[in-house]
């Protein structure tokens, strides 16, 4: 009698460390989890910051500047253009 409670006795004991080592594995990877959505969180708002910058500089009236300023372009002559027709 003596040897089956100390056999269910270390049953339980045996149990109850599987139940904390199992929530402490829970707890390590909801903290994981916590941090790639975090880093999700992140890429999305900067995702978000580059297409806002791409649409800005995409307009017309950008490119026309830059291209007037940094690379001294501009529209030709009339008088220097040729018009060929078919």
């Amino acid at each position: 009698m003596i040897s089956v409670l100390v056999a269910l006795a270390a049953f339980n004991i045996c149990l109850a460390i599987g139940v904390v080592y199992s929530k402490h594995l829970s707890r390590q990877k909801y903290i994981e989890l916590s941090g790639i959505q975090s880093a999700i969180d992140d890429l999305d708002i900067e995702w978000s910051r580059l297409q806002i910058e791409e649409s800005t500089f995409s307009a017309h009236s950008i490119v026309e500047s830059v291209a007037r300023q940094r690379l001294d372009m501009q529209f030709p002559n009339p008088s220097s253009t040729v018009m060929i027709a078919r």
